[in-house]
């Protein structure tokens, strides 16, 4: 099952997924030729601190519509246009999938193929490369928590002085957003953030795949928001 846009598929009646294919994010590759040399250098990774850096991914779900009328069966279609085409860039999630979502939109037209009281859809979803994590980190429900991959983890503090605290990000490395209650400042291996009262979104304060160990001084309440992104 599908849910895009906050509407699961089966809220239009004789709507159904058959079929779906999540494609790997194509890679985006920089390579320069340098004369008098047999290779090329990558420069894929200069910009980005060196992640690498994907494209956009295709996503094609194929949809079935049943009716008991031909008229019924243009209503249900105009219905599922109005769903899946008629929006900008959405959640799509797959139950399969149900502790991450995709941002997804579909900009080229479905096709469109009707015998009798039966029609098939086929459209293609362009989405973020990543996956994004259905809960923000620290706030893991049962229904959605993996063993495998996830971690169960305060990301929420009481600091008197100082304290140092682990942060496990389970995805790739991403920048947080900090709430403090009073002026402090956080420390991640040789990089301090001075952090102001309120969210703070410090593009140079990163967390790292796995253990993150922090250095925060000050007095009050901090809290780490962020979510796992994963290919």
């Amino acid at each position: 099952m599908v849910t895009f846009n906050d509407k699961k598929e089966t809220d239009i009646p004789g709507l159904f997924l058959k079929d779906r294919k999540i494609l790997a994010p194509t890679k985006q590759k920089i390579k320069v030729n340098v004369p008098f040399m047999n290779s090329a250098y990558d420069m894929s990774t200069v910009g980005s601190g060196g992640e690498i850096v994907y494209s956009q991914r295709p996503i094609e779900c194929k949809f079935g519509i049943k009716a008991s009328s031909k008229t019924e069966l243009q209503v249900r279609y105009e219905q599922f246009l109005a769903w899946i085409y008629d929006v900008g860039q959405s959640k799509l999630i797959f139950d399969d999938l149900a502790n991450v979502y995709f941002l997804a939109e579909v900009e080229k037209e479905p096709t469109w193929q009707e015998t009798y009281l039966y029609g098939e859809s086929t459209v293609t979803f362009v989405a973020e490369p990543f996956k994004y994590g259905i809960d923000l980190e620290g706030n893991k429900l049962w229904d959605t928590f993996s063993f495998e991959f996830d971690y169960l983890q305060d990301t929420e503090f009481d600091v008197s002085g100082s304290k140092t605290v682990t942060i496990y990000n389970p995805g790739r490395t991403i920048v947080p957003n900090i709430n403090v209650s009073s002026f402090m400042t956080a420390t991640i291996g040789n990089y301090t953030s001075n952090l102001s009262i309120g969210d703070n979104t410090d593009y140079l304060f990163k967390l790292k795949n796995g253990a993150n160990i922090i250095e925060i001084n000050g007095t009050g309440h901090i809290k780490f928001v962020f979510r796992k992104e994963v290919l």
